[in-house]
């Protein structure tokens, strides 16, 4: 379960999707404060150039390569991942083990109307899903004293926070030990999919590396230009990490 590799300057962790699971479960029980976060290329290359977003993921106890992309990016180095783990699908897996098992969550993140329907969809789901507390996404980072205490007195097991990159990041490392969570996990835009807002990719669309682009023609006017250069960037740090290579040989 411990297994790492390091790709592209970040320490991933080389689990199955059933040991992922089995992991948070693990971080459960110990009732100690853990990270989780699983970036894809895109935060990948804003990682290789904010020193801070790089130190945050080199500290989480479960970092997981998230994208298909990355995935196969990673065995063309001959890394030895075994399989994508995507945050979205790890969070509705999980889901099914939580409500069954009787665990607390608390949802950090979206719009409040977004926040809101998303919880209604999900006691539709699972009548007997335990929901701590919740709060929209959007608040003062640097006073957010309010909400942190909010978290932590929740007492919940597991905290999905679902906010964008490297907000979520940076909030979950600088209030970890005060929040204490056992599992503080980076959702993205789960919370959207969850209320219906946006759809996420069919996994066929995923294992094929577009995913990105299924995103892409949802909101094109929005997407266009920050997909263009991170797909650039991207192959620009893999084109660095084969030079790399060479010379190390």
């Amino acid at each position: 379960m411990d297994k790492k590799f390091n790709f592209l300057g970040l320490n991933f962790h080389n689990v199955t999707f059933s040991e992922a699971e089995k992991k948070l479960e693990c971080f459960i029980a110990e009732k100690k404060p853990h990270m989780v976060f699983m970036p894809n290329a895109e935060l990948i290359v804003r990682a290789g150039k904010d020193s801070r977003l790089r130190k945050v993921y080199n500290d989480t106890h479960f970092l997981l390569v998230d994208s298909y992309v990355v995935y196969y990016a990673a065995r063309l180095f001959r890394k030895p991942i075994s399989e994508p783990i995507n945050g979205a699908r790890l969070m509705f897996s999980f889901l099914d083990t939580i409500n069954k098992k009787g665990y607390r969550i608390y949802l950090l993140g979206a719009e409040e109307k977004v926040l809101f329907q998303a919880i209604e969809n999900l006691k539709v789901k699972y009548p007997e899903l335990k929901i701590a507390g919740r709060h929209h996404g959007y608040f003062d980072f640097d006073n957010d004293d309010m909400v942190v205490q909010s978290i932590r007195e929740s007492k919940a097991d597991v905290l999905f926070v679902a906010m964008s990159s490297p907000l979520k990041e940076n909030f979950v490392a600088k209030n970890l030990e005060k929040m204490d969570i056992p599992v503080c996990m980076g959702v993205g835009g789960s919370v959207d999919v969850i209320a219906g807002k946006c759809q996420m990719a069919p996994l066929w669309v995923s294992k094929i590396g577009m995913e990105w682009f299924y995103r892409f023609i949802q909101d094109p006017r929005r997407l266009w230009k920050r997909y263009t250069f991170i797909n650039i960037k991207f192959l620009g740090l893999l084109m660095k990490e084969f030079l790399n290579g060479i010379f190390r040989n």
